[in-house]
């Protein structure tokens, strides 16, 4: 992949000077994007990182950039790369550069440039980023494009990172086996609280979106389609006298607004219940 990058040693050795590249330049056929290194036009935000890897030939990226590459956000607003730490070069406001050496099993190529894999880009995008953005990222990548044991060597690996801590928790209550958003930060609110539930499981018949078992309770989230479609109103209402009399199990319904709006409190009221109803069946 040619993303139009090109060093001066380049450009000279294909026949142009200084005043001709100069030139180019102040005609914006080229642009300089960083000491020696030229892009041919405007420059994309992959061909800003490949020509980082072209000033600092040392340069990885890593942190939000790596995951922007690997297509797990939107572009960044600054680049961010690792170099080693014997790297001094002054970086300019667009990139960011953080010092430290990696092991060469912390390194990925794509066609052009090198990329920290993405059991490494997720635990440094951990170490840099909090809130329900990085529960999302988390949530969606590990079991599916990031293996959870790799992740776990990452962690153990880079035990003495600032990042670590946090990515031991991320670990440990990230939401598993959810089908919206809804049931993420639902599913996210009952681990952190040490009481996970298996969520979107076949029980009589039926795809529920949380049950646990024990209490005979079931949770669902129920989006807007709930209201207003009369044909999915019908449907429920026989699912639900099926799952709660027939299966005698109690059947507890949260819109998907209040779930998204105040999870800890949906989640606090379900556990509640699920431990009286423990209890009372002993």
């Amino acid at each position: 992949m040619d993303l139009g990058i090109r060093t001066r040693a380049e450009l000279i050795a294909e026949g142009l000077g200084s005043s001709t590249i100069s030139k180019r330049v102040s005609s914006g056929r080229y642009t300089r994007v960083l000491p020696g290194v030229y892009a041919i036009g405007e420059p994309t935000t992959q061909a800003r990182c490949h020509a980082v890897t072209r000033w600092q030939p040392q340069a990885v990226m890593s942190h939000r950039t790596a995951a922007y590459l690997h297509g797990w956000i939107d572009i960044p607003a600054t680049i961010e790369a690792t170099v080693p730490r014997s790297v001094r070069m002054r970086p300019p406001p667009w990139l960011s550069l953080v010092r430290r050496d990696l092991d060469p099993d912390e390194i990925m190529f794509d066609d052009v440039m090198p990329i920290v894999t993405k059991e490494q880009a997720l635990f440094d995008c951990i170490a840099v980023m909090s809130g329900d953005d990085l529960d999302r990222l988390v949530d969606s990548h590990v079991g599916n494009d990031v293996d959870r044991e790799a992740m776990s060597l990452v962690c153990k690996r880079n035990a003495n990172r600032a990042g670590a801590p946090a990515a031991r928790r991320q670990l440990l209550f990230r939401a598993v086996g959810f089908a919206s958003e809804a049931e993420r930060v639902l599913a996210r609110a009952f681990n952190e609280r040490r009481f996970s539930l298996p969520s979107n499981v076949w029980f009589g018949g039926y795809l529920v979106d949380f049950i646990d078992d024990r209490a005979k309770v079931i949770i669902e989230v129920d989006g807007r389609e709930f209201h207003t479609a009369a044909n999915v109103f019908r449907s429920d209402r026989r699912r639900q006298n099926f799952l709660q009399v027939r299966r005698n199990h109690l059947v507890l319904r949260y819109a998907a607004y209040d779930t998204l709006c105040e999870p800890s409190a949906v989640a606090d009221e379900v556990i509640e219940i699920c431990r009286r109803r423990r209890h009372a069946r002993r």
